[in-house]
């Protein structure tokens, strides 16, 4: 179960997060950004996901991107290891 906002430590959390952490960040939010500079905006409900995962290869070319809802981007079974996805999308 996720820590309650009231009771996190956000400063603490920012400073341990790694560059790559945050470059993995900055390069998701620039993927969501061109993806709707081209297609116009989306709906918070709206997720742009990537095709092939940046961790088996993928890459933030608009060709490897699509939109799904939030609730199909989330409901996949993490259960690998490193909280990886298991089976098909």
């Amino acid at each position: 179960m996720p820590t309650p906002a009231s009771k996190r430590d956000y400063k603490a959390e920012a400073a341990r997060e790694t560059e790559g952490r945050k470059q993995a960040r900055r390069d998701r939010m620039n993927a969501r950004n061109a993806y709707e500079r081209e297609h116009g905006d989306l709906p918070t409900n709206k997720h742009v996901d990537h095709k092939k995962p940046i961790s088996q290869g993928g890459t933030n070319a608009p060709s490897n991107l699509r939109v799904i809802s939030k609730k199909q981007n989330e409901s996949f079974n993490r259960a690998g290891p490193g909280g990886k996805q298991v089976g098909k999308a």
